[in-house]
């Protein structure tokens, strides 16, 4: 066991929580990707700008923002006592099933390379919750860094 630091947090509690991080960060920048570049591609090689793309990913992520943060909400002490956790055949956390995207993220590196479990990886609402803020900063630096759909 690793001694404290003198923040009185020990190494091993810091190691853990930046792997989490790395598996967060991974998260979102695929789920951006993913949000992103098809509507990207297909507007860009339809109407050659990027006007309709920056105002559906604001509202796909206002729409998962308000999804994730309603999911956050804590379960009922009658859900919590039927809750299953995570095992080999039901990959839960939180008794939340793993999505596509968040197994799809975990496949990616370097989250690959963290080799956390199922239950070390921040739960997926959470991720969902942090990935709409992602999106809708994306959308917004669209327009206020890359100046699309101000005008010309």
């Amino acid at each position: 066991m690793s001694a404290p630091s003198s923040s009185g947090v020990s190494p091993d509690a810091l190691e853990a929580f930046g792997l989490q991080l790395v598996d967060l960060a991974t998260y979102l920048v695929v789920l951006v990707v993913l949000v992103f570049v098809p509507l990207g591609v297909l507007e860009w090689s339809t109407f050659g700008g990027l006007v309709f793309t920056k105002w559906i990913t604001f509202l796909v992520g206002v729409g998962l923002g308000a999804y994730a943060s309603l999911k956050l909400r804590p379960a009922s002490p009658k859900q919590r006592a039927t809750s299953v956790d995570a095992s080999v055949n039901n990959p839960t956390v939180g008794n939340v099933r793993a999505s596509r995207v968040q197994r799809l993220a975990a496949a990616v590196p370097p989250a690959r390379w963290t080799e956390l479990s199922v239950g070390e990886r921040f739960s997926p609402n959470v991720k969902r919750f942090v990935g709409a803020v992602a999106i809708v900063a994306t959308s917004m630096a669209m327009e206020f860094v890359f100046g699309v759909g101000l005008g010309a």
